[in-house]
């Protein structure tokens, strides 16, 4: 049996190689940190000055967090904003992360703080209730999206809801709800739909998480704290822009001539500006399948895919002034 054992005192996780975690689903930093709201740079400080938490290293030295480990930055992060040190919380244990911030829940409400949750569809009423997760104000449970959109002062932060099946018409109902209650963000629950049909409802609502069933409640619960959590940050989010995609000024083989063409000064611009048009090309496409493939991060892609565009689109305007003051055709 092979054992690497890392100093904790340098920030490094113990890694076994041997460790099975085939049974168990593992996170990406990138993945802790959409979930839990902190930002990859406190995740690694936390970890590294603290030992708040000691994810698994893959042998290229990739962290892996479980589960557990995204509820206890969860919980550090409510308690810190509550105005906990990190240093006096960071050792505790889970069941004394989550009694400590029971206790600091009792104090009297944060003005501005939103945590406005409605419920709607079978099951998720159930797990998600303020006895279970005293964080959550619970303003109300309906059996389905009609009739609470018949509630006409129903405002709430985080709308939850639970489907049978996701058709394309419930699209419209779940998106006119969202923005009947003002919810700034959704968690849909959902068993079966296609993959066109999930994709179409992750771009049509911002803020929208999607889980297909089963989930557990633990984890809808937890994944309700998250989302809280992002509300009640102080980071600004960076907006998607919705306008239209520049168009191409080249294709794919005018970038390949330019990347071998010789010019009349000594130097290589034409070829560096299309090679790396060529690579923007390439990731803006890549981007854009992400975000047709993966309805859980399609927003995320979406924002990755249009900011690949507009950068394109910049340095083709600045190969199109260069190809003109070298007098080079293109054809």
């Amino acid at each position: 049996m092979i054992l690497c054992i890392f100093c904790r005192d340098f920030g490094f996780a113990t890694y076994d190689p041997l460790v099975n975690l085939e049974n168990e689903q593992t996170f990406g930093i990138s993945d802790v940190a959409r979930r839990t709201g902190l930002n990859q740079s406190t995740i690694r400080m936390w970890e590294a000055r603290y030992q708040a938490v000691e994810p698994f290293r893959t042998q290229t030295n990739r962290r892996l967090y479980r589960e557990q480990d995204i509820e206890r930055f969860i919980l550090l992060r409510s308690l810190t904003q509550k105005g906990n040190s990190i240093s006096s919380i960071a050792n505790l244990e889970l069941d004394d992360l989550r009694e400590r911030l029971i206790g600091d829940e009792m104090a009297a409400p944060v003005p501005g703080v939103r945590n406005r949750v409605l419920t709607v569809g079978a099951g998720v009423g159930e797990v998600v209730t303020s006895e279970r997760v005293p964080e959550l104000e619970i303003i109300g449970h309906f059996g389905s999206c009609s009739l609470a959109s018949e509630q006409s002062d129903l405002k709430t932060d985080l709308m939850v809801v639970g489907l049978g099946t996701l058709f394309p018409e419930l699209v419209a109902e779940v998106r006119q709800l969202i923005q009947h209650t003002g919810a700034e963000r959704s968690i849909v629950v959902y068993h079966f739909a296609s993959t066109k049909t999930a994709t179409a409802l992750a771009r049509a609502i911002p803020g929208l998480i999607l889980f297909k069933a089963p989930v557990g409640g633990d984890q809808l619960r937890r994944e309700c704290l998250v989302q809280l959590s992002v509300l009640n940050a102080t980071e600004a989010v960076v907006p998607i822009d919705t306008g239209p995609i520049a168009p191409h000024l080249y294709n794919q083989e005018q970038l390949a001539k330019l990347a071998e063409i010789s010019t009349t000064v000594e130097c290589e611009c034409p070829q560096h500006l299309a090679g790396l048009l060529q690579s923007l090309t390439a990731f803006e496409s890549y981007s854009m399948e992400c975000e047709d493939r993966n309805p859980q991060d399609a927003l995320l892609h979406a924002f990755l895919h249009r900011t690949t565009a507009k950068a394109r689109r910049t340095m083709e305007e600045a190969l199109q002034h260069l190809v003109r003051v070298e007098g080079i055709t293109v054809t």
